[in-house]
C-alpha cells in the first residue's frame, strides 16, 4: 500500500517534469536559450596563413565546464527537491496513519499495534499512567460524593437538636435556672458542631478550587507553636490529655504564620481524635543549618503501613465508620501537605509501636 502510493507520486513527478519542459520546446523560450548557450559556448576567431585570412568557429572550454557545473548543480538539486517532497510526502502520510493509529491504542481496552515496538511500550506507558489517573479520580470523586452526603445527614442531627432545646425553652416557661442554662450549653454544643460540618463543606471547595497563597513574613516559630498548644488547652480535659513542649525558646524563620497555625491545628486535632485517654502529646521542635524540624506525637492505635501511605490524601479517614463527634472531611492532612510543600518544606508520618509521630522540615529561608 505504503510501496505504491510512493510510486505513484515518483510518475507524478517525472510526468510534470516531462511536461514542463515538453512546454518549454514547443515555446519561443526554446530558441532564445539555444541563441544564449550557442552565444555563450562558441565564439569566432581570425588568424592570417600566407597572407590569408581564415576565420575558426571554437568552444570556449572554460564556458563549457562553468555550463556543466551549473547543470550538475541544478540535478542535484533537483534531485534533492524531489528527495525532500518524497520524505515529506512518506511522513506526512506516517503521521496521518499514527493520528489514527494512537488514540486507538490509548482508548481501547484491547492490545493493539501502531507498528512500531518503541513507539507502543511508550504508549503502553502513558495509558497505564491515564488508567491509574482515571481510576485515582473515580476513586476521589466517589470519596467526595460519600462524605458530601455523611455531612449532609450529620448536619440534621445537631440542627434538630438546635431546634428542638430552642422551641423546648419558649415552650417552656416552667423551667428553672438551672435546666435553662443546662438546655442554653447543649444548644450552643451543637451549634459548634453545625458550624464545624459548614465548615467542612467550605474546606471541600476551597481545598478543590483554590491555590494555596503565601505571605510570607518574618516570625517567631516558637511563639507561633506555644499559641497555638495554648489554644488546645480547653481540648486536652475532655480526654485527660496532656501537651507537652520541647525544644528553643526562639527560633526566627521567615514564612506564612497564617497557614503555618493552620497546620499545627490539623495535626493537633488529628492528635487529640486519635490519641488515648490520659495520653502524652508531644511537640518537638529543632533547627539544623538550613532547616527546621518539627515533630507531633500522640499514643495511641498503631497505623498500618498501607494506611500510612494514603492518610495525605484527599478526603481520606482512617475511621471509614465515622462518628458525628470526630468525623471531619479529610482534608486536614491534605491541606497541611499542601501548605508544606507550597512552603519548599515536607511533611510525612511514622506510626510504630502504638506511637504515630508526624514530621515537618521547613528550609529557613
Amino acid at each position: 500500500m505504503e510501496n505504491g502510493k510512493l510510486l505513484l507520486r515518483i510518475t507524478l513527478v517525472c510526468g510534470i517534469i516531462l511536461l514542463l519542459f515538453f512546454l518549454f520546446i514547443q515555446s519561443g523560450f526554446s530558441s532564445i536559450f539555444r541563441q544564449f548557450i550557442y552565444e555563450f559556448l562558441v565564439y569566432n576567431q581570425s588568424f592570417e596563413v600566407n597572407g590569408e585570412i581564415y576565420y575558426e568557429t571554437t568552444v570556449s572550454l572554460s564556458a563549457l565546464k562553468l555550463l556543466l557545473i551549473v547543470l550538475v548543480v541544478a540535478a542535484i538539486f533537483a534531485a534533492a527537491l524531489a528527495s525532500y517532497l518524497i520524505a515529506r510526502g512518506r511522513i506526512n502520510a506516517s503521521i496521518q496513519e499514527l493520528s489514527t493509529k494512537i488514540p486507538n491504542f490509548l482508548t481501547t481496552e484491547e492490545l493493539t499495534t501502531t507498528g512500531d515496538l518503541s513507539l507502543d511500550n511508550e504508549l503502553l506507558k502513558i495509558k497505564t499512567g491515564n488508567m491509574k489517573n482515571e481510576e485515582l479520580l473515580k476513586r476521589e470523586t466517589q470519596r467526595t460524593k460519600d462524605l458530601i452526603t455523611y455531612l449532609a445527614h450529620d448536619l440534621k442531627t445537631p440542627l434538630a437538636s438546635v431546634i428542638g432545646y430552642l422551641n423546648l425553652l419558649i415552650d417552656s416557661p416552667e423551667l428553672t435556672m438551672e435546666q435553662r442554662a443546662k438546655f442554653l450549653q447543649i444548644t450552643l454544643d451543637k451549634a459548634g458542631r453545625l458550624e464545624e460540618l459548614i465548615n467542612e463543606f467550605f474546606d471541600i471547595t476551597r481545598f478543590s478550587l483554590q491555590d494555596i497563597h503565601l505571605d510570607k513574613t518574618a516570625m517567631d516559630m516558637v511563639l507561633l507553636t506555644e499559641q497555638m498548644t495554648e489554644e488546645f488547652y480547653p481540648l486536652l480535659s475532655e480526654k485527660n490529655q496532656q501537651l507537652t513542649y520541647e525544644g528553643p525558646d526562639t527560633l526566627n524563620i521567615e514564612a506564612d504564620s497564617e497557614q503555618l497555625a493552620r497546620v499545627l491545628n490539623n495535626l493537633f486535632k488529628n492528635a487529640l481524635s486519635y490519641g488515648n485517654v490520659d495520653s502524652a502529646i508531644q511537640v518537638k521542635l529543632s533547627e539544623s543549618d538550613r532547616t527546621i524540624h518539627l515533630s507531633v506525637s500522640n499514643e495511641g492505635i498503631t497505623i498500618p503501613k498501607r494506611q500510612l501511605k494514603m492518610i495525605f490524601d484527599k478526603f481520606y479517614r482512617l475511621d471509614h465508620a465515622r462518628s458525628t463527634k470526630t468525623g471531619g472531611a479529610g482534608l486536614g492532612l491534605a491541606i497541611a501537605k499542601e501548605i508544606m510543600i507550597a512552603h519548599g518544606g515536607t511533611i510525612h508520618a511514622v506510626s510504630e509501636d502504638g506511637l504515630t509521630t508526624f514530621e515537618l522540615e521547613l528550609p529557613k529561608s
